[in-house]
């Protein structure tokens, strides 16, 4: 009579922990894209396997290659904002990506479907349903 609950209790604790340890990996990743992103030296380190080579596209693949131990599917958006003397921010197009302006990095599971994140066990995942893992960081460009 204890060992189904005992084993619920195990396993909802194990689903708990790879929740919060790709929360952690998507924010570390972010992190390290957003760094990245923020100085000048990006142009020479940037990935070969990135088609256009701008400052958000090397970022965003910097940031896909740091995600460790993450789900098959996950987007990584970057973009770049220019914030006026005024507070106001507009958004800047990836070749006028300079000092001052603010990146922000994106990285987001599906919503739903079949790329979405899913529980490991059946139970938790028909309690809890597919949550949405994301982690966004926001740093000036140097």
């Amino acid at each position: 009579m204890v060992v189904p609950i005992f084993l619920l209790l195990l396993f909802g604790l194990i689903e708990v922990g790879r929740f919060i340890y790709l929360n952690n990996a998507f924010n570390a990743a972010a992190r390290e894209g957003a760094r990245f992103g923020s100085v000048e030296q990006w142009q020479y380190t940037c990935p070969k396997s990135v088609g256009s080579p701008n400052r958000l596209t090397c970022t965003e693949q910097v940031t896909r290659e740091r995600v460790a131990g993450a789900p098959a599917s996950f987007d990584v958006k970057a973009t770049c904002t220019e914030v006026g003397a005024n507070g106001q921010q507009s958004n800047v197009s990836a070749a006028r990506c300079g000092a001052n302006d603010l990146l922000t990095i994106k990285i987001n599971t599906k919503a739903s479907g079949p790329e979405a994140y899913h529980f490991l066990t059946p139970i938790i995942g028909q309690l809890i349903g597919s949550p949405v893992i994301s982690g966004q960081v926001q740093v000036v460009v140097q």
